[in-house]
This record gives structure tokens, sequence and C-alpha cells, in this order.
């Protein structure tokens, strides 16, 4: 994802050697670039470091291959993942944009609220009419983080993206 990003901007064929022996395999990533179109490529700086890298946390369970599966559905959150990082502080509208794709992310694509996304997905867990308590077997790790936590997640992703 991070070479996608950069084929386009450097001047130069870009290939990436992959796999071992008889299954190794010359990747052409500039070629790759340019079959995807700078837009799209030019959001994966953002996405990659949204969903997780060395300096970020990672959404527990989600992963890359199905976020980025849904952010191809959603083109209208392109945008702002090409926003991440150009600028050191992040805007509400960022911010409601990126909470907004968490949402998608936990598949609850028309919810905007990560909180009311942990609410919906806590009762349908736990049973409507029942109470959370120490028996309830509810795993508490495949909910989104609240707002509170989601800020800083992006505001360190936008940081990671910008430096």
């Amino acid at each position: 994802m991070i070479l996608l990003y950069h084929a386009s901007r450097i001047n130069l064929s870009i290939y990436l050697d992959h796999g071992s022996g008889k299954h190794r395999t010359l990747i052409n990533v500039t070629e790759l670039s340019e079959s995807l179109g700078p837009d799209y490529c030019s959001t994966l700086l953002g996405f990659y470091v949204f969903t997780g890298e060395d300096c970020a946390s990672a959404f527990k369970g989600k992963g890359k291959v199905n976020p980025l599966k849904k952010l191809e559905k959603t083109p209208k959150l392109h945008k702002a993942f090409r926003q991440l990082g150009a600028d050191w502080m992040v805007t509400d509208e960022l911010q409601e944009e990126m909470e907004s794709f968490t949402c998608i992310m936990y598949g609850q694509a028309r919810m905007t609220s990560v909180d009311t996304v942990r609410v919906k997905m806590m009762r349908k867990m736990v049973g409507a009419d029942k109470v959370l308590d120490s028996k309830s077997k509810v795993d508490l790790e495949r909910l989104p983080p609240p707002k509170v936590c989601l800020i800083p997640h992006v505001q360190r992703a936008n940081y990671r993206v910008a430096f």
C-alpha cells in the first residue's frame, strides 16, 4: 500500500520482489499504480495508517482486506483518506468522516456514530431485554472503539501520515 501510494509520485519504475524459490515473482508496482489510478492510490497511505500499522493501533479483528473492500464501495470517503496528513490539525469534518468509515467497518453503513453502533451491537450480543452482567457471554473486543478513543486514534493516524 505504501509503495502504491508513492509509485505515482516517483518518476521511476518500482518493482516488488515477492515470494521465494519457484514461487518468486516480480510485481511492477508502477504499472499496478497506473492501472488503479492516482485518486485511488492517493487514499492508500491514510487508509493503511488508519487501519493499523507499526505506530498506530489496529481495529481488533478487522485487518485491511475487508475494510479496503468497504472503502472501494464508498468512493465519497476517498477524499477523507486523502486529507489525512494534509494538515497537522484534524478538522471536525475529517473526524466525522473517519467515524463514519469506522461504522462502515463494523457493518453499520447507515450509522455515523460509533457510540450508537456500540450500543446496537451490545444489545444484539446481550439480548434486547437482558442486562449485561458478569455471566453475559459478550466479546467486547468485537465492538468499535468509543468516540472518546476514536478521536485520538484519528489524530495519531493524521500525525503519522503527515510525518
